[in-house]
């Protein structure tokens, strides 16, 4: 903040009259005390049903409070740019391009985190059209109409698979759609990149310079070409600090509202969003906490915190959920080998520019700057170090580098002002320019070499890849008005067929004479990636499909040891064979074990 600025301080509005005080008081209260009975009064299967029908329009409402929000807050963002040339909009422009471009058309377009991604989008697909916060365990497609008949809450939040739905309800559903949004967001995160950098170093060779090494991670490249959470979780932290300081700039109540708004929908993307409220938090201590004093401060909190009440009571309801992990999810015991492994990920210069941690380290040890550093490092350590403590939180631990997406807006800011304090080092010696030159080039340069690592798939989950590849070809084989068995119905439903979990077979034997009754093109069973696994419940399963009903090979792969086939099930035997097995479950654990 200037001095200048500071000096606006003190004409801030009035302070807070009693009866407004004691209104907001009580509606807090209110707030709490509607949180508390909410879930102690709920055992936590009640909850998870419950938040099936909630949450959706509780997310419906706060995306249209935040469309309203930027349209009142358009003029404050626009006056805060005035400054800017068309000539360097057009570089700011150029570096959004080349960003979309490389994870549009350098980094291949797949899947990585199976099978989560298709279930996000399957959420999607049905909020879009039900209004329903679950995945689906057995939906149809019939007459161009999807509908889910069972519906099963799944323990992500939800932000993500709504922005998904509304994709969905302009475009339609696909996992091409899917790509095509992470692709667009993460353009947008380097313009809010872009914005911050300006905003908090009052520079625009500091943002466009933070903007340039965001656009040049190589991870950020190659998960933007998926359809993973990280990229909008870590677009939406931005985006709130940005908004912070737009308000902080402003002081009035639309960019406040706007802030209010945004803080909710931003928690909502992942458990650790919630620690975005730190983030503010500070920024409001640091740089404007007179603001504090007033009504409308406590009014629009109030706001945020009845917006984000479900997904506060979704944390709760699956707070005992292992998340693929025998032992505890989080604990101190995985901090110093986790350490190790995340603080050589940045000095390796394998998967990340080493010149990038140089630039980093400049920008926190060169003089100035002392707030701006402080709420960045926060924000950095805040969602870097969370991932410490996580028993998955290794960048070496299968396709948990993508964790690190969400920290490296703060780590490019810092860099950026490294690279920006390293020129203005120089300028009185007449070397400014030629830094900056060379400078540039070597990230250039030095982002060359990654670039047969972004254009790599990789080993990982090769076989779940397979699976999803080999499916996608099956799912051409269906005739119209036929039901498939999978373990993952998920995709099939987005590809336009009707599909069911294969655990029906096993638990529900008239709702498979249903399905044979109903269904005139016949039903099919797809032996997939968890057939093959040495779980014994799920290969349950499949061998009581496969004993138990009369069937036919249509189609047939085999990669890397396992086998996937498409069966065609003629009827139930006669004389079938019993295996025992267990109710079913969609595989919606972190996949990066595979």
């Amino acid at each position: 903040m200037t001095k200048k600025e500071s000096a606006t301080r003190s004409l801030v509005a009035e302070e807070k009259g009693p009866v407004g005080r004691m209104l907001v008081i009580v509606a807090c209260v209110g707030i709490v005390a509607a949180l508390f009975f909410w879930c102690v009064s709920f055992d936590s299967a009640r909850l998870r049903s419950q938040l099936i029908s909630i949450i959706p329009w509780f997310l419906e409402v706060n995306l249209l409070l935040i469309v309203i929000g930027i349209a009142l807050s358009f003029g404050a963002v626009r006056s805060q740019l005035k400054d800017i040339s068309s000539k360097k909009w057009c570089l700011v422009s150029t570096i959004v391009i080349l960003g979309m471009v490389m994870a549009a058309f350098v980094a291949p377009r797949t899947h990585r985190i199976f099978y989560d991604e298709n279930i996000y989008l399957n959420i999607g697909q049905t909020m879009a059209v039900q209004k329903k916060a679950a995945m689906c365990a057995e939906g149809y497609n019939r007459y161009g109409e999807y509908h889910c008949a069972q519906l099963e809450h799944n323990k992500q939040p939800y932000a993500f698979p709504h922005l998904i739905s509304v994709v969905y309800r302009v475009f339609g559903p696909s996992e091409t759609a899917g790509f095509v949004f992470n692709n667009v967001v993460f353009g947008l995160s380097i313009v809010i990149l872009f914005l911050i950098g300006f905003l908090l170093f009052h520079s625009f060779s500091a943002g466009a310079y933070s903007a340039l090494i965001y656009c040049l991670i190589p991870e950020n490249i190659i998960w933007a070409n998926t359809t993973a959470v990280e990229p909008g979780t870590a677009f939406f932290v931005g985006l709130v600090v940005a908004a912070g300081l737009i308000y902080l700039k402003k002081r009035d109540t639309k960019t406040l509202f706007l802030l209010a708004v945004l803080l909710p929908y931003s928690m909502q993307f992942r458990s650790e969003s919630i620690l975005v409220a730190l983030i503010v938090g500070l920024m409001i201590v640091l740089y404007g906490r007179e603001t504090l004093r007033h009504e409308k401060t406590y009014v629009l909190l109030a706001l945020s915190f009845a917006l984000v009440i479900p997904h506060i009571v979704q944390l709760y309801a699956v707070r005992g959920e292992n998340w693929g992990s025998p032992g505890p999810r989080m604990s101190v015991a995985y901090f110093l080998e986790n350490l190790r492994v995340n603080l050589l990920f940045y000095f390796e210069n394998a998967r990340f520019p080493l010149l990038y941690s140089l630039l980093f380290g400049a920008g926190v040890f060169l003089k100035g700057n002392v707030r701006e550093k402080l709420v960045l490092m926060t924000w950095f350590l805040t969602f870097w170090g969370i991932f410490l403590f996580f028993y998955a939180g290794s960048f070496e631990f299968g396709q948990d580098v993508r964790f690190s997406l969400v920290s490296y807006m703060p780590l490019s800011l810092l860099a950026g002002l490294g690279l920006f304090k390293l020129e203005q080092l120089l300028e009185p010696k007449g070397l400014g320019r030629p830094v900056q030159i060379i400078l540039i080039a070597a990230i250039c340069l030095s982002f060359t070499g990654f670039l047969p690592f972004v254009r790599t798939i990789g080993e990982e989950a090769c076989q779940a890849r397979a699976d999803h590849r080999y499916a996608q070809e099956m799912a051409e084989l269906l005739p119209e008005d036929s039901m498939v068995l999978t373990h993952n119905p998920n995709m099939f439903l987005l590809w336009g067929k009707s599909a069911a979990q294969a655990a029906i077979a096993t638990n529900n034997e008239p709702l498979m004479e249903h399905f044979f009754q109903i269904y005139t093109g016949g039903v099919y069973f797809h032996y997939n990636y968890w057939c093959n696994t040495n779980d014994p419940r799920e290969q349950a399963f499949c061998r009581n499909i496969l004993d138990n009903y009369d069937h036919t090979a249509l189609a047939e792969y085999t990669e890397r040891g396992y086998t996937f086939v498409l069966y065609r099930l003629n009827g139930r035997l006669p004389f079938p064979e019993h295996h025992g097995g267990e109710s079913g479950e969609t595989k919606d654990s972190e996949a990066t074990t595979l």
